[in-house]
């Protein structure tokens, strides 16, 4: 299936370049960019990335039957990433989430959403290819696939092979795939965490994914069932 592509050597925001322009563009349209001013992550949190290092963009769903699944997107998206590193022969790759990639412990993707169901949603993504510093102070160590690799990745070759599989995939999900690869692949399995439900807090252990890609978290002889929020690792 095609997609479009529209690449900006510099932008304020893809995630706003498409939240904005929705109604012109198609459905799998996708905007890439050598750097963000004003890119963001999650809770308005800043994404900082050095120009033409990274692999920055974000793309646009139209697609009515695809925005029913708007509450797992963010994992299915961190399962194509994840299977695209590991296609390097990069080990210790996980999905933390419910947005995040890492190697090692250290974060090498985030990924937003935003949008208006059942109009459109953007999601966006942005992966650290060939970045070799980072900013003190982050919340999370940071990596990218230059340093895990000890060398630079080709970033126009990533970005197609990614760009096709987000398409090929998402034209025809098979959601037990991707739920089988994130139980694989779950880096909060087994941890101790601290997550809020209706402003009450409540601390357990994270023991699986349910069939709904729900977190799984054992708290006071129960089983807590998470579909949304932030958890705290302890």
């Amino acid at each position: 299936m095609q997609y479009h592509l529209l690449h900006f050597k510099e932008i304020d925001s893809t995630n706003s370049y498409l939240k904005n322009t929705y109604r012109l563009l198609d459905n799998f349209t996708f905007v890439s960019t050598d750097y963000q001013s004003k890119g963001k992550g999650r809770e308005d949190r800043v994404w900082q990335s050095e120009s033409g290092e990274n692999l920055m963009f974000s793309f646009l769903i139209k697609n009515e039957e695809l925005m029913k699944l708007s509450s797992i997107l963010s994992i299915m998206i961190a399962v194509e990433v994840v299977k695209e590193i590991e296609k390097y022969d990069v080990n210790n790759v996980s999905v933390k989430w419910p947005n995040d990639v890492l190697i090692n412990d250290k974060k090498v993707c985030g990924i937003l959403l935003e949008g208006q169901v059942p109009e459109y949603l953007v999601i966006g993504v942005g992966l650290n290819v060939n970045q070799k510093e980072f900013p003190d102070g982050l919340r999370r160590p940071a990596t990218s696939l230059s340093l895990e690799l000890n060398e630079d990745v080709n970033l126009d070759e990533l970005k197609e092979r990614l760009f096709k599989n987000i398409v090929n995939n998402f034209s025809n999900p098979q959601t037990d795939a991707y739920l089988d690869y994130f139980r694989e692949h779950n880096y909060l399995l087994n941890k101790r965490v601290r997550v809020l439900i209706n402003n009450e807090p409540f601390i357990g252990e994270v023991v699986g994914v349910d069939d709904n890609f729900c977190l799984q978290i054992l708290s006071s002889d129960m089983i807590l069932h998470i579909d949304s929020g932030e958890i705290e690792i302890l």
